[in-house]
């Protein structure tokens, strides 16, 4: 218990502890914003390069496909370099990715500088659950919910502000410029990590790619344990159908002769997440490791996406709410486990292998989603994936164990 409160380098100061959870609520809102300003301008991108929609799924998957090759090997990084670093590293490449695909407007530069983008937000995800371990090992449910808070505000910022700006001030094909817009406040939160966040005072220890292959998961009473891979089987699948809608929306309303939908539709996917993530700040304890949320939230996304396509274009933003809603709630439940059930020395290696199934298994959603779009030339056929995911979601859900007591009294 002394260890523990020793970690917790914010408890004795509480203008510390407030500045540091500022600080990780800004660098999730900029995580966000950068990769989340490209599905509103996907028409426009199509258009202007010449995209097939099955380039067109690759290019809106293809963070997921980098952040999900590269998690793992960054959470070996982090246990011998520490969290701090790694979060500088990734804003740096955050912001060189999103400024450099306005400087060279072609296919490949995108592709290659978006992959780069991606590279950056895993390097700083992948680290801030091992930071808030260390830096709040006794607040890691508030900690997580307000990081997870400033991720949904950058998704909503990136989806509901990128299309007045550019139209508004940018001009009215400036997609390039848009893209340099959102890199500045990278630049800025950057500056203010490396001036304010705390320093790594916790010991790192290396961990072996064979133990983190052998884990069998910290908590025991259901049909499958909690460990890393089923951790990112759900966290995959949650992400499949929250970033195949956000890639597929446009072109869909498009395709449909409703593109006046668009925006409003975008719009409540990603502003229905703020209002749920801030419950789940105030209900974690009551909500983590359960199977209900699991269940009753991929069943409702299940119902969303069909009702997307079965129903008038009229009522998307109806299923928006209840889509952005749901995953983001499964999201918050998963993305706080590792530091709840791993020990100190495994938070990073859990984390990484978590967001690598998780990204890998969800990069298949929008590509996928592309190429039966080509081959059948049915629009729905964008939503499918979608559609599977959120079925995999409930029977995960219905496989979890019940809530580990050790988790429930950390938060």
């Amino acid at each position: 218990m002394e260890k523990k409160l020793k970690q917790d380098l914010t408890k004795s100061q509480p203008w510390r502890q407030a500045l540091t959870l500022g600080l990780l609520v800004l660098i999730g809102i900029n995580l966000r914003t950068a990769l989340l300003a490209v599905p509103p301008l996907i028409p426009l991108l199509s258009h202007d390069l010449h995209l097939s929609y099955t380039e067109t799924g690759l290019l809106t998957s293809l963070p997921t496909l980098v952040m999900g090759a590269v998690s793992l090997p960054i959470g070996f990084l982090i246990g011998k370099w520490g969290g701090r670093i790694m979060v500088s590293i990734g804003l740096l490449l955050v912001a060189l990715g999103a400024c450099s695909r306005a400087l060279w407007p072609a296919i490949l530069p995108i592709y290659i500088f978006t992959a780069l983008l991606s590279l950056g937000s895993a390097c700083s995800q992948t680290a801030i659950p091992l930071l808030i371990r260390q830096w709040f090992s006794t607040r890691i449910g508030l900690a997580t919910a307000l990081y997870s808070d400033g991720l949904v505000i950058g998704e909503i910022l990136g989806a509901m502000l990128t299309l007045p700006l550019m139209l508004n001030w940018l001009g009215q094909d400036a997609w390039a410029s848009s893209f340099v817009f959102w890199s500045i406040p990278v630049v800025i939160i950057l500056l203010l990590w490396q001036w304010l966040a705390p320093a790594n005072d916790v010991e790192q220890k290396a961990v072996s790619f064979k133990s983190v292959l052998s884990v069998s998961g910290r908590s025991g009473r259901g049909l499958v344990s909690v460990n890393p891979w089923t951790l990112g089987l759900l966290v995959g699948g949650v992400q499949l159908i929250y970033f195949g809608m956000n890639a597929w929306i446009a072109s869909y309303n498009q395709s449909i002769h409703a593109p006046g939908q668009t925006w409003l539709a975008l719009s409540v996917l990603n502003a229905a997440q703020l209002p749920v993530s801030l419950l789940a700040t105030l209900f974690a304890r009551k909500l983590v490791g359960r199977k209900l949320p699991f269940i009753v939230c991929g069943t409702l996304c299940l119902l969303a996406v069909a009702g997307w396509i079965l129903t008038p274009a009229f009522l998307e933003p109806m299923w928006a709410a209840l889509i952005g809603g749901t995953t983001i709630l499964i999201y918050i439940l998963a993305i706080a486990l590792p530091a709840l059930l791993a020990r100190q020395e495994e938070v990073a290696a859990w984390t990484g292998t978590m967001l690598t199934v998780g990204y890998l298994f969800s990069f298949l959603g929008p590509f996928i989603g592309g190429w039966l779009w080509d081959l059948t030339h049915v629009p729905a056929m964008a939503f499918l994936s979608s559609i599977l995911a959120a079925g995999i979601v409930v029977m995960l859900g219905s496989l979890l164990p019940i809530r580990p007591s050790a988790a429930a009294e950390q938060l």
